[in-house]
């Protein structure tokens, strides 16, 4: 019997050890973006990828593509390899949903709810083989946070459950967006899925979906995780402050690139 209650003991440690070990929590810079495998610096359907120096910003730059308005068209992209890897217990393979959670600044917020607000991305393990294979895909996007038939502005697009303050508050149109906020109504309702992120590494690709001469959204930071809550701001500093530059890596930005070019 006490052999028996030992070994329920060990098993149920371990379990909980694994269940434990199967959540992560990833933060991406945009700033990071991968030059040789994006096209910054391009036009590309009309649009071109800007860094911008947005009052509210967490890190200091963000970055959107102004131009033409190609909802359907496969602008240019930006490449980010995630900062970590994904851990063995941890991926989509593993049984784990992963959520993707953008910081947004969107200044059309503020004049309709569902127009120049919304990004296309995707996922991969190499850079190469990529879900959904097609780019511009709206299989995966960030849409609409005041809801699909434009019934709500910031700050009342802010719903606390799939788009939340951030620290600037109400007082500038900055938000973290999950990317099922409106199940990516109404264009592919049934057809959208969840970021797939598989063991080991693992890159986003960004593409602007809607835009604006002046009003078009920037993307900031993009947080991938598989544990069921929200991102804040205050998280996403302690992730950055606590984690180890890639050897080589240079904390640069694109600004300070075309500087020196």
């Amino acid at each position: 019997m006490r052999i028996s209650i030992c070994l329920t003991i060990v098993i149920g440690l371990i379990c909980l050890g694994f269940s434990a070990s199967a959540d992560q929590v990833i933060y991406v810079k945009v700033s990071d973006f991968d030059p040789a495998l994006s096209a910054f610096d391009e036009d590309v359907a009309g649009n071109r990828w800007v860094e911008t120096q947005d009052e509210g910003a967490l890190f200091g730059a963000a970055y959107g593509a102004p131009g033409d308005n190609n909802k359907d068209a496969a602008g240019p992209h930006l490449v980010i390899k995630l900062p970590e890897p994904v851990k063995a217990g941890e991926s989509t393979d593993d049984g784990n949903t992963w959520i993707a959670w953008a910081r947004l600044f969107e200044p059309e917020s503020l004049v309709t709810g569902n127009e120049y607000n919304s990004f296309f991305f995707r996922m991969s393990p190499d850079a190469e083989s990529w879900t959904p294979a097609q780019r511009a895909s709206a299989d995966l996007l960030w849409n609409d946070a005041g809801a699909a038939n434009n019934s709500l502005l910031f700050p009342d697009s802010v719903n606390g459950v799939d788009v939340l303050f951030t620290d600037v508050g109400d007082k500038l149109p900055w938000f973290w967006e999950n990317h099922k906020a409106t199940v990516n109504a109404p264009r592919n309702p049934e057809s959208s899925i969840d970021p797939p992120l598989v063991v080991g590494d693992n890159y986003v690709e960004l593409v602007p979906r809607e835009s604006h001469v002046d009003r078009y959204p920037r993307i900031e930071i993009i947080c991938f995780r598989n544990d069921g809550s929200q991102p804040s701001d205050a998280e996403a500093r302690q992730y950055f402050a606590s984690s180890v530059q890639p050897a080589g890596k240079l904390a640069v930005s694109w600004g300070d690139i075309k500087s020196i070019r």
